[in-house]
């Protein structure tokens, strides 16, 4: 791992533990605040995905900067493919009278179609997120390179897949996609916080117009 940072205080560290021999691992502290660098690389899988569930700064130091994120394409396909089954949901083309041949066929189509759409949309909103918060930070630290915005952005949408349960369980209930909706935007919001170290305000502003231009940017395209 390249670069080491302490999940209480986000500082740069030379090391997670220092191992004095085969059976003896003590983990370190940090020079910034004197707390343990990350006790996350002793806690299961299970705690970590329940804390980053929660929002909790700690959880998402550690994903972000301190362990190996190769899922990022692997996230970015799955989220694709719940937006693009979310929007063909929520179009009701199972209301249409087709013969059952026909009906297939478009469905089928009409998936894939969504798939571009929900990519395109996708890649417009990273892009300019990347874009606009890697040159309103301090391009002098490491840690704020555009990979890790980009990892911050992929890793910030895994409310996403929530978004499949909400259509088999409670298609019908749009409190819970409001409640989705509003997770991703508070995800999005404390990942990249966590990243730039930029105010909420200043983030949440990004956040809406962003998502405003994309929009805008995606309808004229289609």
């Amino acid at each position: 791992m390249n670069e080491i940072v302490c999940v209480h205080c986000g500082a740069n560290n030379p090391s997670i533990y220092k191992q004095f021999s085969n059976e003896i691992i003590k983990l370190t502290k940090c020079e910034s605040c004197n707390n343990l660098v990350d006790e996350y690389v002793e806690t299961e899988y299970s705690i970590i995905v329940i804390d980053m569930l929660l929002l909790r700064k700690e959880a998402l130091r550690h994903v972000l900067f301190n362990s190996n994120l190769k899922v990022a394409w692997k996230l970015i396909v799955l989220y694709i493919l719940c937006d693009a089954y979310e929007k063909m949901a929520s179009q009701h083309f199972w209301s249409k009278s087709y013969k059952p041949d026909m009906f297939i066929n478009e469905l089928e189509l009409n998936f894939y179609f969504l798939c571009i759409k929900s990519f395109l949309e996708y890649f417009i909103f990273a892009t300019l997120i990347v874009v606009i918060l890697y040159h309103s930070q301090e391009k002098s630290t490491k840690r704020f390179s555009s990979k890790n915005l980009f990892n911050s952005i992929v890793l910030a949408s895994y409310g996403k897949l929530f978004m499949l349960p909400v259509l088999v369980w409670s298609k019908d209930d749009e409190y819970c996609e409001i409640l989705i909706i509003l997770f991703i935007f508070l995800s999005q919001l404390q990942v990249i916080r966590v990243t730039t170290k930029l105010s909420n305000l200043f983030i949440a502003i990004i956040l809406i117009v962003i998502s405003e231009l994309g929009y805008l940017l995606l309808q004229y395209i289609m």
